[in-house]
Parts: structure tokens; sequence; C-alpha cells
């Protein structure tokens, strides 16, 4: 793991949350919540080492922590709490996970908007400007449990635009060169893009299990 990961203070108990992370650990597998726990970490220490405030970075750590709250579901569930946009969303429905998450905790009364954009698009990418959401998607990608994208995790503990636009293009440039779709809410992102240097484009990105 990078050392410089192990250097930034942990959050401090935050009121309240006790309760949905344990929702989380009875809705996803083991090996999964361990997964969440690694994301939330790793956001709060983006935000913090990006300047972003506190609060800031205790949302980014509540979105890692809930992030994958849909991810075990069946596709039919996720099809029900999130209607297909698009074929993607048909034919691949756990692209639907962050979505179906955010319509969820919804229903059961969580309202914190900034924590709930970061779930919904941490399968698709941050809409622009949500930097709480760049923190979880970038954290979500290349948390040290994955065992791939070690460059992007470092860039993004000094540069957080930089290591969202690397993430994102080096996902479409994986799909892409597999001549598998990509989903429009995900190309809309890689579109609006500045044109990358040639540095940007590194290694595509592993489709590690989402």
């Amino acid at each position: 793991m990078n050392a410089k990961v192990l250097e930034l203070p942990l959050p401090p108990a935050l009121p309240g949350l006790g309760d949905w992370e344990q929702r989380v650990r009875l809705m996803v597998r083991p090996r999964r919540y361990e997964h969440v726990r690694r994301v939330a970490q790793l956001a709060y220490q983006i935000a913090l080492s990006n300047g972003l405030s506190f609060s800031e970075a205790n949302a980014a750590y509540t979105a890692g922590i809930l992030h994958d709250i849909a991810r075990d579901l069946p596709d039919s569930e996720l099809l029900r709490l999130a209607p297909a946009e698009c074929d993607i969303d048909l034919r691949h429905p756990l692209a639907l996970h962050g979505r179906a998450g955010r319509t969820l905790l919804e229903h059961w009364g969580y309202h914190d908007q900034q924590v709930l954009e970061a779930i919904e698009d941490h399968t698709t990418g941050p809409r622009a400007g949500h930097q709480i959401s760049a923190c979880v998607y970038i954290a979500d990608v290349s948390e040290p449990g994955r065992g791939v994208n070690d460059d992007i995790r470092e860039l993004a503990l000094s540069d957080l635009s930089s290591a969202l636009n690397r993430a994102i293009v080096s996902k479409v440039t994986y799909l892409q060169g597999r001549d598998l779709p990509v989903h429009p809410r995900t190309l809309k992102r890689f579109e609006a893009l500045p044109k990358p240097p040639a540095s940007l484009i590194l290694t595509p990105l592993p489709h590690a299990e989402e």
C-alpha cells in the first residue's frame, strides 16, 4: 500500500453512520464489505489531501461506506429500483447499482444530496464539479484491495482533477479497445474532458469487478 495513504488521519465516529453501515454489512457479502471500508477510508484521505473541508471529507467517507449498498441485489431488483435508461442497462443491470442504491437510501429516509449523488455516480463517473463524487469514484477503482491502478491512487492524493481524468480516459480506452459498449453517462463524462495530453493515457484501466 502506498505509504502516503497511511499518513492521513481517519475520520472520527460520525453520528448516525453506524446504523447505515450496519445495513450495508447485512446487504453485501463479507468481502464486499471490506471493499467498501477501504473505499471510504481512501475517499476521505483523497478529500483531505486535496484541500476539501472536514465536512466534505466526512461526506466522501459516508458515500464510500454506502456506495455499494445495492451491489449484491438481483438484476430484477436493480431494474425495479432504477429503470433502464439505455440498452446497456438492460443487458448489464449491474451498471444500475449506483442509481439503485440512491433510490433505496432515499426510500429509507436518507437525504444528504452530496452523498446520494456520489453513490449514484460511482458506477458511471461523477458529473462536472462534484468533488465528493470524484473522490469516491477514484477510491472505488483504485483502493489497494483491487491490486490495480496504483498510479491513479497516487495521483489522486495530490491532483484530484488529473486523477479523475486519467481514470475516465483509461476506462473508456479499455472498453473501446475491447469493442465493449460504454455507458452513455460515462461517455458523456469522457466527451466533456479536455483533450488529454499523451502522458494522461497510460495503461487502460483494468475492468475490475464493479
